[in-house]
């Protein structure tokens, strides 16, 4: 296979310097697009909103100048009630002399002139013929004209207050979209007479809302109070379509809000996606007539010349970079060639030639720092790989003596499971998990006739001090279990022995305990080890509550005494010793005599060997990665005659 060389230290430093240079560019750039985009499009909504809020109020301006027409030749109207005939003149006179006004009528109540009929409504309006404008005078009202079912004449009657009447198109008028402004007229017992109206023309506002574009994407319409489209690029929308038909049709939740909005009379800015793109929806309310005015513009518009300016300045960094990189490239190659020689030099001092030669350095700086230090180096590492050799036999030789030492300490113990098959009494399991090589932790048990005699221990201690005391401790145990039939007896006994000859001051914990097999009568001592678990034929998990004496190996003179119990047919006893209950996990949080105990309720009825199995899965699972803090031992004694044994 062909070796493939891996780039230089220069090229890789060159490559990192320049890395990092982009990254900070990224970042740079970033930071100065967001503000600089945040910026840019607040002034366009600010701009764009001036120019709508101009728009609004010119609107709202002509719009009130009908109102004040009206509501200023209201005196003229009541002066000459008398004379309904010279209504006519008001009427032509207000439209003739109001551009914005292309007609204006008084709708009676019914059988207010009862010489004119049941419905009297005089009506001026122009009429263009040519480049001439003509005012033309109707009388309205009828069978064909029932103005008092009409919006315009009902709403203000009923609220007695000026109404804008929703638009509409005028088919008698080219087709043009038309809305009225309607002002009760009431007498001096407040009861409204008439309604004087005045329509006007939407379509002198087309031009003035068509005009209003901020960008040239944008585009501007506006709203009646129903949200039906007065005025919209696309014409076929106009007066045929909602806001919402469209948001509906759109499946645009965010087209809708913006609608309700609009029809609230609220002024604002949403941001929403038209036509698969992302626009600025800004909006506001015209006074007086409940109508809406909106822009619409396209967020790619707005930042057009950002990201035009942007990728200008991108493009020269990166022409930057192409250039700069050949020149940091040779600058890092002259400052770094020297350690090319040293990488030589110290490769030949790994293979152990100590004697080679190291390039000398002229320099004073990391580098002259680096020469010194290899020179420091190859004179320290014969003598560093001499005592290492010494070191590393030494070692070898104590870790061979403590696997010997692990093997015997092993072999003293019951490791054999089931240890009676041809028992159908009682079964047994048991680990021995040391902390170290070896441990101080110890187990044993035999059957003589038909008792069972037990142990379980924990030295003070670990390692090869903890073993021997522990080896002492069982070998105490099996010799002095053929001599008495008390476990007191047989703990009084070693914890003399012990103590006699205990110069190192250490001690052990230990339970010792003679169960009869015929009758279930469990005799035991408790030298200061933790409390066994009485698991019962219900499956009910509880620690056995005992007197608890002073460890063996204290006090040479020590009496101990013997405590008995019944042990169920059926039942188990769980023997364990403290690095059980004290295995810590990485936040040192022990395993606890709780957590125990709610791991071996549900394994009542389980065979021995997979509890014992199940609680080292357990310990293991909260320990994790946790340095083992103790030896841990384990103990299960099953009593129960006739059990099958797997």
């Amino acid at each position: 296979m062909k070796h493939i060389s891996s780039p230089s230290f220069a090229t890789k430093l060159s490559i990192y310097v320049l890395s990092f240079t982009l990254v900070v560019f990224i970042c740079i750039m970033m930071l100065f697009y967001n503000y600089s985009r945040k910026q840019i499009t607040e002034d366009a909504i600010d701009h764009a909103h001036g120019l709508l809020q101009n728009t609004a109020t010119q609107i709202s301006g002509e719009l009130q100048i009908v109102e004040a027409t009206l509501k200023q030749s209201v005196w003229i109207v009541e002066k000459n009630l008398s004379t309904p005939d010279s209504l006519r003149d008001i009427l032509t006179a207000i439209v003739k002399n109001n551009s914005l006004i292309v007609g204006s009528g008084i709708a009676f109540i019914p059988e207010y002139y009862k010489e004119k009929g049941k419905y009297f409504m005089p009506y001026a309006f122009s009429i263009n013929e040519g480049e001439e404008e003509i005012i033309n005078f109707l009388k309205l009202g009828g069978a064909d004209y029932d103005y008092p079912c009409m919006d315009w004449y009902l709403i203000p009657k009923l609220l007695k207050k000026s109404y804008w009447s929703e638009p509409y198109y005028d088919t008698g008028g080219g087709n043009t979209i038309m809305s009225t402004y309607s002002l009760p007229l009431c007498n001096q017992q407040g009861e409204v007479y008439a309604i004087f109206t005045a329509n006007i023309s939407l379509s002198r506002f087309t031009d003035m809302v068509n005009e209003l574009k901020p960008y040239q994407s944008s585009y501007t319409f506006l709203l009646s109070r129903n949200g039906s489209f007065l005025t919209h690029p696309d014409r076929e929308k106009i007066m045929n379509e909602t806001i919402f038909s469209v948001a509906l049709s759109n499946n645009d939740n965010q087209e809708e809000e913006i609608g309700h909005n609009m029809l609230d009379g609220l002024t604002g800015t949403a941001q929403f996606d038209s036509a698969k793109q992302s626009s600025y929806a800004l909006y506001t309310a015209i006074p007086n007539c409940g109508w809406s005015i909106c822009t619409v513009c396209p967020s790619e518009v707005i930042l057009h010349s950002l990201d035009r300016t942007s990728h200008r300045i991108i493009y020269v960094f990166l022409i930057g970079m192409l250039v700069l990189l050949p020149l940091i490239y040779q600058i890092i190659y002259r400052l770094v060639r020297p350690l090319k020689k040293f990488s030589e030099s110290a490769r030949s001092i790994a293979t152990g030639r100590f004697d080679v030669e190291i390039p000398e350095v002229h320099s004073k700086d990391e580098i002259k720092d680096l020469h010194d230090s290899l020179i420091y180096m190859q004179h320290s590492l014969s003598g560093y790989v001499s005592e290492l050799r010494t070191t590393t036999a030494s070692k070898e030789r104590i870790e061979s003596e403590l696997s010997i030492a692990r093997e015997i300490q092993m072999g003293m113990i019951p490791k054999i499971f089931p240890p009676y098959p041809e028992r159908d009494d009682v079964d047994l399991h048991a680990i021995l998990h040391p902390a170290k090589e070896v441990g101080g932790d110890l187990y044993d048990f035999f059957i003589d006739g038909d008792r069972l005699y037990f142990v379980i221990g924990d030295v003070s201690g670990k390692g090869v001090p903890a073993s021997l005391f522990m080896a002492i401790a069982r070998s105490l145990f099996r010799t002095l279990a053929q001599q008495v039939t008390s476990p007191a007896e047989i703990m009084t006994k070693m914890n003399h022995s012990i103590a006699e000859n205990n110069e190192a001051n250490m001690f052990i914990t230990l339970i010792i305990g003679i169960l009869d097999l015929k009758t279930g009568s469990l005799k035991f001592c408790n030298a200061g080890h933790n409390p066994p678990v009485i698991i019962g034929v219900d499956g009910k998990s509880t620690l056995l509550q005992s007197k608890i004496q002073l460890f063996v190996g204290i006090l040479k003179d020590m009496e101990y005494t013997d405590e008995e119990i019944i042990l169920e047919k059926g039942s188990r006893l769980f023997l364990y010793t403290d690095g059980v209950t004290e295995a810590e996990n990485t936040s040192k949080e022990l395993y606890g005599e709780d957590r125990l105990l709610s791991t071996l309720a549900p394994l009542a009825s389980c065979d021995i060997r997979i509890v014992v199995d199940t609680v080292i899965r357990s310990i293991a699972s909260h320990v994790q990665e946790a340095e083992a803090s103790d030896d841990m031992t384990i103990l299960l004694i099953h009593y129960e005659p006739n059990i099958t044994k797997v």
